[in-house]
This record gives structure tokens, sequence and C-alpha cells, in this order.
């Protein structure tokens, strides 16, 4: 007995060898028959990606429909324009405006007083339409309020005798400098502008110049401010045109572009690419080869607008 099992102990180690090479002879042949490619060198190697495979796999996809938006930038180097940015009672002002970014309305237009100031975009384009009034005959506009501070707007809410037509600070968009009261001489109140000549001209031509009425007579239950035919905001020229088109407010276009994920257009000879996105591993996509600009509409997204 104690022999036998010696025996069948020392034929063991054979039977191990002899199974070893028959394995490496069939895996031979597989790979001599089949497709050669190099093993991994380890499971982790198997089971996980290489760092430039992880970079590719983790990369968002374009945008369909924008073949030119291919290059990505993060969302912490941009510079944000602001001028699309929704500011109502249900969204607050995340930040201040850059106090580097205002300028003086007068002397180049008539202000209520030498301190009114604008975001100089928004002067540029108020001045422009303040010139195309006077050219149709239209003298006596001015700027009554351009930008306001917390403080002046804190004062202004807690004094307003009617609250629809004040927002509380931190709400306001004169708090962006992006937002003007234009009025006419002798008219200083809604009564008074309300189916005046001076309204009706400044609602017909303000897109023209990147402007829109913001607060119309049939939008107060989306916008949750009352009809104020003096409250114009800049918003730039497209968006201006397409919303006056449209008949939307801000709330419906940053509605439709979340919606529809954007929109291509020709306008004044060029053709816009508008683009909304939501920043994915804080990124967001902007185009390679044409001149951009980037808004963040303070909805968790950001609005790109490219045109050549």
């Amino acid at each position: 007995m104690t022999h036998k099992r010696k025996k069948r102990r020392n034929l063991l180690p054979k039977i191990l060898v002899v199974a070893a090479l028959l394995f490496c002879g069939y895996a031979f042949w597989v790979l001599g028959n089949g497709e050669a490619r190099p093993l991994p060198t380890t499971f982790s190697n198997f089971l996980e990606p290489s760092g430039a495979e992880s970079d590719r796999s983790n990369r968002a996809a374009p945008p369909s429909g924008f073949p030119a938006f291919t290059a990505q930038v993060p969302v912490a180097e941009i510079t944000d324009t602001q001028y699309l940015k929704l500011v109502n009672r249900e969204r607050a002002l995340a930040a201040p405006v850059n106090p580097g970014q205002l300028v003086a309305v007068w002397p180049g237009i008539s202000a209520r007083d030498a301190e009114v100031t604008l975001h100089e975009t928004a002067r540029q384009a108020i001045q422009s339409l303040y010139e195309a009034a006077g050219r149709a005959g239209i003298n006596n506009l001015f700027v009554a309020s351009g930008f306001r501070d917390e403080i002046e707007q804190r004062q202004l809410y807690q004094n307003a005798v009617d609250r629809a037509y004040v927002l509380p600070p931190g709400h306001s968009e004169h708090q962006l400098g992006l937002a003007a009261d234009i009025l006419a001489s002798g008219i200083y109140n809604n009564g008074g502008m309300r189916g005046s000549q001076e309204a009706r001209w400044l609602a017909e031509n303000a897109p023209q110049f990147g402007l829109i009425l913001r607060y119309p007579e049939d939008k107060q239950e989306i916008t949750g401010v009352a009809y104020e035919p003096w409250h114009f905001r800049y918003v730039g020229r497209v968006h201006a045109h397409v919303m006056d088109q449209r008949g939307f407010v801000l709330e419906e276009y940053i509605a439709y572009l979340q919606e529809s994920g954007g929109f291509q257009t020709t306008f004044d000879g060029k053709t816009y690419y508008v683009l909304y996105q939501r920043p994915e591993n804080g990124m967001i996509f902007v185009p390679e080869d044409m001149a951009f600009q980037i808004s963040g509409a303070n909805t968790g997204g950001y609005i790109v607008t490219a045109w050549r």
C-alpha cells in the first residue's frame, strides 16, 4: 500500500507538466490561426483603460447640429458678458457687476443727472437708439435710471408704494448695469408713458440696437413685474431680433433655448449660431474658427453666441 501511494505521488508532477504543455500548444494554435494582439501585463490594465483612453471616454461629444463647436474651455476661465443673464423675482444675482465696466451716460445721452451710469456696451446701444430717435423727430428722451447698487435698490424697494414695479435687492436688472429706464421730458410715470408716441417708438425700434422692452403689458404673469414702457434691457442684437420676431420676453427666450438647445439664423449679413449648454466636467463647447461670446443664463447653463 505504501509503495503504490509513492508511485502515484511521483506521477502527479508528470501529469501536471503534460497538461501545461498541451494547454500552451493549444494557445499557440489559437494565436496562430486568429488575430494576434498583445496581452495585458496586469489585470488592472485589462479591466481599466489607459490614461489617454480614459480621457477620451470621459470627454463629452460635440453638440449635435453645431459642427464647428469642437473646442472645450473650462467654465472657470470664460469671460461672462452677462448679456442674457436672467434676473427676476425668482432668480437673484450670483455676483455684482464689475464696476470697471460702468461708464457715465451723460453728456452723450441726456440723463437725470451726471451720476447715472451703465455697462459700457448698454450705454453704446442706448446712445445709438437715442441718436436714431432724434433723427425720427423724438428729441425729448432721457435716461432716468441706470445702474443701481444693492443699497440704492434696497431703499427703492423699502420705500415703494407699489412693489409690482420694484424688485427686491439682488433681483433687479439695474444691478447688472444692463438695464435703463428711458423716459420723455414731462412724462414721469407709467400713466404718462403708456400709449405715448415716445413709448411706441422705443418699443418698435429698440431691438435694432440690441435692446428689449423687458416688461411688456401682456407678460406680467411671466416676468413678475407690471408693465413698464420705459424699462429696456440690453441682450445683444441677434437675441433682441429673435425675441422681437417671436414675441418672447427673456424668461420665454431662455426656456426656448433650454428646450431646443439652440438655433442657427442669418441676421444683418452674418450667420449666427446660438447654443445653450450645461457644463460637463466643468467644460463647455465653443467654436474654433469663429468669433463668439458667452453669457451665463443664471439657470445652470451658458449661452454661446458665435458668428461669421
